[in-house]
């Protein structure tokens, strides 16, 4: 019998949905990366990747963009400038989470990258 928890569990081990660039006319929004709050008993995790956040800045299956499920995938490719790809890099390295506005755009061989707008700060202040 499956219960309501391990349900819970399954559906977060499934895979992300894919990230997706949006046209050039689209609008940024805010989207967090680096940690996703989601602890796993054992790997693969969901624990850091690019997401957008609900209404409590957390991530959710259906937010996810990107994920990095064995801590060996490296951060997003990303248009930004210097200064914003260090602190998401960062971020992304050291378990951190950024809270940032930008967008997916579309990329080489119709891989999206993030383009990051302006970093906002620490996800738990966003």
């Amino acid at each position: 019998m499956i219960t309501a928890g391990l349900a819970l569990l399954i559906l977060m081990q499934a895979a992300p949905f894919p990230m997706v660039a949006q046209g050039d006319e689209a609008p940024g929004g805010r989207m967090h990366v680096g940690d996703t709050g989601i602890r796993c008993a054992r790997q693969p995790c969901l624990n850091r990747g690019l997401f957008i956040p609900d209404a409590q800045g957390l991530a959710t299956r259906s937010g996810l963009l990107m994920t990095d499920p064995d801590g060996r995938t490296p951060p997003p490719p990303m248009v930004a400038s210097d200064l914003d790809r260090t602190a998401v890099v960062q971020a992304w390295e050291e378990g951190g989470c950024l809270a940032l506005e930008g967008r997916l755009i579309p990329g080489m061989a119709d891989r999206p990258v993030l383009r990051v707008d302006r970093v906002l700060g620490a996800c738990r202040d966003h």
